[in-house]
């Protein structure tokens, strides 16, 4: 008898590109992922019904196939393929909002425990397998940490990548982000009008704070400055501006 696992590896070679088949324990389920789009489960039932569904978002169930659990394997499989190719070929972005919503609402909160004073609990927020700290120490300071390590089985589903982005503001300013542009303006010290004015956009992964773009932007402006004749008259330029402005991914 086929395992959820076989009929996967099957519809993963069917399905070819990057989707692979990843078995469950003791062969019960089985999952079937690719880059950048959700990962689809496969399990078959009490009645011998395999059942297909979205594992991060979506419907959930996508299919049943009724009394398959002896068919033949290799058109379990084509089944299979077929229908995942229609769920997302009809869900198009649909899915990926239904994900995000999924995901804050399976949103875990966490009270203070301090019942154990060795290893104090703070309060936190999980969500995707990423926390997030926020309390105050023993000095009075409000702290706020992130461990984001968990994010990154989620982020390799969504986003197609190990590293998930990430953007912290603090009171609606941005304070680091891993996407994303800095965009600084240099003023000539006479304020000769936008002719006096030299911008440059710095790409957050060249810069995740603020700090850390100015200084990328005041290197590359002393350079271009001095590659030009007349750099003493560029004195005491100041930064003008210096804002972000969020990329869509």
């Amino acid at each position: 008898m086929h395992t959820p696992g076989d009929i996967a590896q099957l519809a993963a070679g069917i399905l070819g590109g990057a989707w692979a088949a990843e078995r469950g324990t003791q062969g019960a389920s089985a999952r079937l992922t690719a880059p950048g789009t959700d990962a689809f489960a496969l399990r078959f039932d009490d009645h011998g019904h395999l059942r297909v569904g979205t594992v991060f978002g979506g419907p959930g169930e996508i299919a049943r196939f009724p009394d398959l659990a002896t068919g033949d394997t290799e058109a379990i499989a084509r089944a299979v393929a077929q229908v995942i190719r229609q769920h997302l070929a009809t869900s198009g972005d649909e899915w990926k909002a239904a994900l995000y919503q999924d995901l804050n609402l399976g949103a875990h909160f966490s009270c203070a425990d301090y019942n154990d004073p060795q290893t104090p609990c703070h309060p936190s927020i999980t969500i995707a397998g990423a926390a997030c700290f926020f309390y105050v120490d023993e000095a009075g300071e409000a702290q706020i940490s992130a461990e984001t390590d968990g994010l990154t089985a989620v982020g390799a589903r969504i986003w197609d990548e190990d590293a998930v982005p990430l953007r912290i503001t603090l009171n609606g300013d941005v304070v680091f982000t891993t996407t994303g542009t800095w965009v600084v303006q240099f003023q000539h010290p006479e304020d000769g009008g936008d002719d006096g004015v030299w911008e440059y956009t710095i790409p957050a992964q060249e810069a995740p704070t603020k700090a850390a773009a100015r200084a990328v932007a005041t290197e590359r402006f002393v350079a271009d400055i001095n590659s030009r004749a007349n750099a003493d008259a560029w004195d005491g330029s100041t930064i003008r501006s210096l804002r972000f402005t969020a990329q869509p991914r």
